[in-house]
């Protein structure tokens, strides 16, 4: 208002493909939840890996890897995963915030976290992010050049995250007794109904579509959007009105306000200044140490802003800064990206808040798995 930027370009991002992407993606995350198919993938992961404590860690690891690129809504992953970790929990008698249960729902909250970083749809923030740094560099990232550049490492880092969890936080309970427990679960749920059939070939059909966006040209917000229609016709009648109405789409105001500040900020060159007084500092670093000082600044950050918000805050200044110091931007992006993704305290993510208002995670072993991680990921 003071500095003179048009409502054009402060509301400019609502024409973009963020807000499609969010509500395609909350809906999918709704369709995943009420039909029960994100509960039986994860039972089914659980089960194959042997039915140890440890083979359930890893379980809920590869439920959520195999849940990641089809529900891309990271609180309707985080509602998936984390009804999946409350039932193990419940089934197999550990007692809220004992060390198994807090093991489990630290696993469930790593898994969703540390997946989303594999894909451009993992989260709202990373596709803001990168059509931010797309629109510094001149380019256009697709769905499949950010999975080839950050699948590999983003399944290391989830199974390093889940790793630190049995390491620092072993069980002693008796595999016998956790199998037949888990076996029992497994059975309740039955076979599988019609509508979880459907909403299957659908979740793949989508991934298909957003996997090959390079070839057939269509944007991943057209591409969400469009599933979201076709999830009301007859014959496929996954998503009615009274399902669609329980949909909280309220985070959608807050992600496209954090949208808004990026847009106004730029518009009078606030990122160039930032670039400009940040540069000095960062000049003489090279690509590796430039990454390791994104890294470090994303994990700061994160104590005083929430991941959108540094998201829109410091992804342009980055770009610009890796534009000039000859580095390869994106790099810088993506290791910014995973120090936003360390915390320590719960009120830094909202899915850290998620899982932790569960109930079942003590604070003193969430910390210290948290923390060690922080180190780690480094």
């Amino acid at each position: 208002l003071f500095c003179g930027v048009q409502q054009r370009v402060v509301f400019g991002p609502w024409l973009g493909d963020v807000p499609i992407i969010v509500i395609g993606g909350f809906t999918l995350g709704k369709i995943f939840h009420d039909t029960g198919l994100g509960k039986r993938i994860g039972l089914v992961c659980v089960r194959a890996m042997g039915g140890s404590f440890t083979g359930t860690l890893f379980g809920i690891c590869i439920a959520g890897a195999i849940i990641a690129p089809l529900v891309p809504s990271i609180m309707g992953k985080a509602a998936i995963i984390c009804a999946l970790g409350v039932s193990l929990c419940d089934a197999l008698d550990f007692k809220a915030k004992s060390r198994e249960a807090t093991a489990i729902m630290l696993a469930c909250l790593l898994t969703v976290a540390s997946t989303k970083l594999c894909y451009l749809t993992g989260g709202a923030d990373l596709v803001l992010g990168m059509a931010l740094v797309d629109k510094i560099l001149g380019i256009k990232t697709t769905w499949l050049e950010y999975a080839m550049y950050n699948f590999l490492p983003g399944m290391l880092y989830t199974f390093m995250s889940v790793g630190l969890v049995i390491l620092l936080l072993p069980s002693k309970t008796e595999k016998a007794k956790m199998k037949a427990n888990l076996l029992a679960k497994c059975q309740d749920i039955g076979a599988a109904t019609a509508e979880q059939k459907r909403a299957s070939y659908l979740m793949v059909i989508t991934l298909l579509l957003l996997a090959t966006d390079k070839f057939h040209g269509i944007s991943t917000g057209i591409v969400l959007i469009v599933i979201t229609f076709v999830t009301f016709l007859p014959g496929v009648k996954l998503m009615d009105g009274q399902r669609f109405s329980k949909i909280n789409f309220a985070p959608l105001f807050f992600i496209m306000g954090c949208m808004a500040i990026g847009s106004a900020g730029g518009a009078p060159k606030v990122t160039d200044w930032l670039a400009a007084a940040t540069l000095p500092y960062l000049h003489d670093l090279g690509s590796n140490m430039a990454g390791l000082a994104a890294y470090v600044l994303g994990a700061a950050v994160n104590f005083l802003l929430t991941p959108l918000a540094a998201t829109t805050t410091m992804t342009s200044p980055l770009a610009e800064l890796g534009k000039q110091m000859q580095v390869d931007a994106r790099a810088l992006y993506f290791s910014f990206q995973y120090g936003l993704d360390n915390y320590i305290f719960p009120y830094e993510y909202a899915v850290v808040l998620y899982f932790f208002s569960s109930g079942y995670i003590l604070f003193k072993d969430m910390f210290k798995v948290l923390a060690i991680r922080m180190v780690a990921s480094a």
